[in-house]
Parts: C-alpha cells; sequence; structure tokens
C-alpha cells in the first residue's frame, strides 16, 4: 500500500501542556466509553515502566508491569479498569484497551489520547516512571478470529484505536495466521501520525497484512487517503463478502460503517464493534444513503433488499441496543461490574 510523507519524522517531542477545563467532563477519548454501574475494587497494582509522548497533538504510550500476585492474560480487545483521585475532579475511573499482543512478562501497554475533557488522560500522562497505580481486569471482549474462521480481515480505526488493531496484527502473527489483513486508519491531521515505524515494520515480515492512513484534513501534497474512513474505503473494497470487519473507535465512523455494510448484506456476527466514544450517535439517513453509493464492491446487495426483513430498521437502533441484540446472553464485551 502507498506511504505518506513525512512518515518517519514522529519521533519524540516535549512534554504537552493541557488545561483541563471546569465543570463536569465525559469520557475521553480513549477507550471503550461504558460506565460503572456500582463502585467496584481496583484492587490491582501495576507500575509504570515506559512512557513516551508520540505526537506533537497529544498522543502518549504508556507501559506497566503487573507487580500484584493475581493472574493476567489478556486478548486484543480486551481492557483495565483506572481510577484515580483528579485534583480538580474528584474520583475518576475509565476503561483503557490494551494495545499491547498477549505476552507472558505480565506488562501491557495503553495508548492515550489528550484531551481536556478527559482528566484521567491527563493524569496518566503526567505519571512517572516508578509509579504504581490501582485497576481492575483485564476484562472484555476478544477480536481474535475463532480458529476456524476463513475470512478476511479488514480492520478500520480511528484515532488512538489503530493500538488495538496493532495489537490484534501482532498476535495473528503468532498462531500461523495468513489470510489478508488490510488496516485503514483514520486522523484528522499529519501531526497526528504516530507508529508509522512500527506498522511499516509489520506489513514488511507479513506479506499478508498491509495499512493505510486516511486524513480529514490533509496538508497539501499529501499521498495517502482522504477524508472520514466512511468516505475513502467504501470504494477500495473490490468484494464485501467473505471477510470480517473490525471497527473501533469513534462510534460515529462505526455506527454509519456498520449500519452501511449491513444494509449491503454482510452479516451483523462478521461485524466487531469497539467504542472509545460518540456512543449514543444515530446517523443520517442521508449521510447513510452517501456512504452506501459510495462502494463499489461486486457483491453488493441493494440498499433497499433487507426493508422486508428489518435492515433498515436498524438506522433506528443505536451501538450499544444492535450490540446487545447481537450478542445476546453473551452480553457483548461488557464485564460484570460494567454497564453501557
Amino acid at each position: 500500500m502507498d506511504r505518506h510523507p513525512g512518515a518517519g519524522s514522529h519521533g519524540r517531542v516535549p512534554d504537552i501542556e493541557v488545561v483541563p477545563p471546569e465543570g463536569p467532563i465525559p469520557l475521553s477519548r480513549l477507550a471503550p466509553e461504558r460506565a460503572l454501574r456500582r463502585v467496584d475494587r481496583y484492587d490491582r497494582r501495576a507500575r509504570l515502566i515506559a512512557i513516551e509522548s508520540l505526537t506533537p497533538t497529544g498522543t502518549v504510550r504508556l507501559e506497566f508491569e503487573v507487580i500484584d500476585d493475581q493472574p493476567f492474560e489478556y486478548e486484543p480487545g480486551h481492557f483495565v479498569g483506572i481510577t484515580a483521585e483528579v485534583e480538580g475532579f474528584g474520583r475518576r475511573r475509565s476503561p483503557y484497551c490494551i494495545v499491547s499482543p498477549p505476552n507472558d512478562q505480565r506488562t501491557f501497554r495503553l495508548l492515550v489520547r489528550l484531551v481536556p475533557e478527559g482528566p484521567l488522560s491527563i493524569y496518566l500522562a503526567s505519571l512517572q516512571v516508578g509509579d504504581v497505580i490501582p485497576f481492575r481486569g483485564p476484562s472484555g471482549r476478544s477480536m481474535v478470529p475463532k480458529e476456524d474462521a476463513d475470512e478476511e480481515l479488514v480492520l478500520l480505526g480511528t484515532g488512538v484505536g489503530v493500538g488495538v488493531l496493532m495489537a490484534l496484527v501482532e498476535h495473528l502473527a503468532t498462531t500461523g495466521f495468513d489470510r489478508p489483513v488490510s488496516l485503514y486508519w483514520g486522523l484528522r491531521l499529519a501531526e497526528d501520525l504516530c507508529l508509522v515505524d512500527e506498522l511499516d515494520e509489520l506489513a514488511r515480515r507479513h506479506p499478508w497484512f498491509a495499512w493505510l492512513a486516511s486524513l480529514s484534513q490533509p496538508p497539501p501534497g499529501w499521498e495517502g487517503l482522504r477524508g472520514r474512513l466512511t468516505e475513502s474505503v467504501p470504494p477500495l473494497l473490490a468484494t464485501l463478502g467473505g471477510k470480517r470487519y473490525v471497527l473501533v473507535g469513534n462510534g460515529a465512523m462505526i455506527e454509519e460503517m456498520a449500519v452501511a455494510l449491513s444494509d449491503l448484506g454482510v452479516d451483523g456476527t462478521l461485524i466487531h464493534e469497539e467504542v472509545y466514544f460518540n456512543v449514543r450517535h444515530r446517523p443520517d439517513p442521508q449521510v447513510l444513503s452517501d456512504i452506501r453509493a459510495r462502494f463499489v464492491a461486486s457483491d453488493l446487495f441493494s440498499p433497499h433488499a433487507h426493508q422486508q426483513t428489518g435492515g433498515l430498521l436498524s438506522l433506528e437502533k443505536p451501538i450499544a441496543a444492535r450490540r446487545q441484540a447481537r450478542n445476546g446472553a453473551e452480553g457483548g464485551s461488557v464485564p460484570p461490574g460494567w454497564q453501557e
């Protein structure tokens, strides 16, 4: 796949100062947007062993070592819950997706975007190596395909959602997986790019993996994809069948892409959704019509093919309701103690 100019220049950047606003704060843009339904015990402990600032726009990668004596096992798609007393905001807690592949070293990484409306993200970015934090988990729903699955993978992630998708690719490489995997990463600015060298190295080592970045506000001379993922990706998919779709990040992208794919014939069980924010987004019907029109796949169904079976009625159901209906008794990726 094509690359982009200046890809290798991300490196480390100076510390970023983000001044949080006053007033009530929603969850920050970094993990599945879920709320606690009761006060839970954060009785696990992890020590920060590395922290790296990746972009001038506020993306930080942290690595922790678990120092308690409880088992620590996870798969791509699992997350940990973190809590902290943040000055000016009181006790904050939020789930964070693990962005490192499973390992036997009892370590895990987080990829965090610093945002003024996310005081816990600012707290995490202020930690020093050696600091110990309380946490709970891991919990969640694995993104790893079943052993007998034979579909190709199409991964779509926005912002820091790329981290867990990279972890998925790294894990699959250790299992002998060799089906095509295409990763599309949506960002606003070229300054938001990071981990480019690592993505390129993954593609170099594994011929079945390729990736592209799409910028909604590209600079002059940008050679990558342009626009939101719902604009740039549909024309690239020659077929929709025989693929499993993993959507991570902004709930607007996820809801719009998931509904469009479903309306065009993709079975809902082949669409994995992990929403970081905008969980209640309801797409505009005209926006969905425009997205469906961008698909050029040779195996498209009519956008109206599901009217009699209720496919288009999914527009009336937000992400949480559709996921609950699809997962049934499994309860999706919400572990005990959490609710969406």
